[in-house]
């Protein structure tokens, strides 16, 4: 009996399912694989966010979410206050464009989402649109992204765009943890205009767990800790 083709039968059976997880949600991509739940969420000291998404084709995923912002405003008569606002919404993500290679992809998202938000800094509560875009290119051992969202209201415009770059230290099998490591940087605008903040990452990635930290700094100052995560089953 041949012993080896039985050891190596479940390395080419991993090898394979990591490769169609590269092209479906191994590396945090706002769509899944058909069928799908992703669970995923950010955790900052200024803005965080969780969600649960379902993807019921190839392309496109639906679900609901809620976030939290807060930052200090200053007045023209120069006092400061801490403001806060809060959402909670459903959105769509559709994949425009996708171009695959045998250990690669490269790929373009749209979202769109609508919600109620409420702040500490009006009454009741407003319709919020929440549009967004990511284009993003992978490999196995490459990583880069560019990703830009808003979030529109009465009370408040607001965006966030980044642009993120990284390295896997070496290949491994699906079943195998993977160490990255990622550098972000990002900009906020509209109401909210600040200082670019640059964001090195270690990220782990482990059949369909994504998980990564950061220590983001403004200006050589430290921003404290940011927490991504994702898991699809």
């Amino acid at each position: 009996m041949n012993h080896s083709y039985f050891h190596s039968t479940p390395r080419r059976f991993y090898a394979g399912l990591s490769l169609f997880l590269l092209t479906n949600a191994a590396f945090a991509l706002p769509v899944g694989f058909k069928d799908s739940w992703m669970t995923m969420g950010e955790v900052g000291r200024d803005y965080s966010e969780a969600n649960l998404m379902y993807t019921f084709s190839q392309k496109t995923a639906i679900g609901g979410g809620v976030t939290g912002l807060k930052w200090k405003h200053t007045t023209p008569l120069g006092i400061t206050h801490s403001r806060r606002f809060e959402t909670v919404d459903a959105h769509v993500n559709h994949r425009l464009g996708h171009i695959p290679t045998r250990e690669a992809q490269a790929n373009i998202y749209l979202q769109m989402g609508i919600g109620q938000g409420r702040g500490n800094f009006f009454g009741g509560t407003q319709t919020v649109l929440m549009p967004g875009i990511q284009l993003d290119y992978e490999t196995r051992r490459i990583y880069a992204a560019y990703k830009w969202h808003g979030s529109y209201s009465k009370a408040l415009d607001y965006t966030r765009y980044s642009l993120s770059s990284g390295f896997s230290f070496y290949k491994t099998e699906y079943d195998e943890w993977q160490p990255w490591m990622i550098l972000e940087a990002s900009r906020k605008g509209g109401d909210l205009k600040d200082a670019t903040e640059v964001t090195p990452y270690i990220r782990f990635i482990h059949k369909t767990l994504f998980v990564e930290a950061g220590a983001p700094f403004q200006k050589g100052k430290s921003q404290g800790l940011k927490v991504n995560f994702r898991y699809t089953f």
